[in-house]
């Protein structure tokens, strides 16, 4: 992965990426190297959250992809936490859609967000993750058998 300059230098003196909108590269990086990823709607989130603190918000799950599902399925409530501690600017709204990219607990239905949250209102990055976690990519279809005449030769 080449960095530019700007992220470069922001590395150099420790600004979290989660501050920022991840590029194309990354969004699709981000699905790969996630164990769960959701698409869901914050239903409950901290009344008075504090940038610093870590905290957790409760989702309902929207879609999943079968490659990183985490065995969950569609309706699902899950909670999503630690946004505090490793991304202190992502804030995320009651009733929003985002695109959740998580880490399993050692609690059932509990997750750690591996990365920021993305809006789900750009249709093009939810498919820019499902060309990532795409069942069947890269597989041939298969095609049914050829019926070719036959064909007699003389000896």
């Amino acid at each position: 992965m080449r960095l530019d300059p700007v992220h470069f230098s922001m590395l150099v003196i420790g600004v979290s990426f989660a501050c920022y909108a991840p590029s194309l590269n990354s969004l699709q990086d981000q699905a790969y190297r996630s164990a769960v990823v959701i698409e869901g709607e914050v239903r409950s989130s901290p009344e008075n959250v504090s940038s610093r603190e870590p905290y957790s918000v409760n989702v309902k799950v929207l879609d999943v992809w079968p490659v990183n599902s985490g065995g969950l399925e569609r309706e699902q409530l899950v909670t999503v936490g630690d946004f505090g501690s490793e991304a202190p600017c992502t804030t995320v709204e009651k009733d929003h859609r985002y695109i959740f990219f998580m880490d399993p607990t050692a609690e059932p239905l509990v997750f750690k967000a591996s990365y920021a949250p993305v809006d789900a209102s750009e249709p093009e990055l939810k498919k820019d993750v499902e060309r990532v976690l795409c069942e069947d990519c890269g597989k041939f279809k298969a095609f049914p058998p050829l019926h070719l005449p036959y064909t007699h030769t003389a000896p």
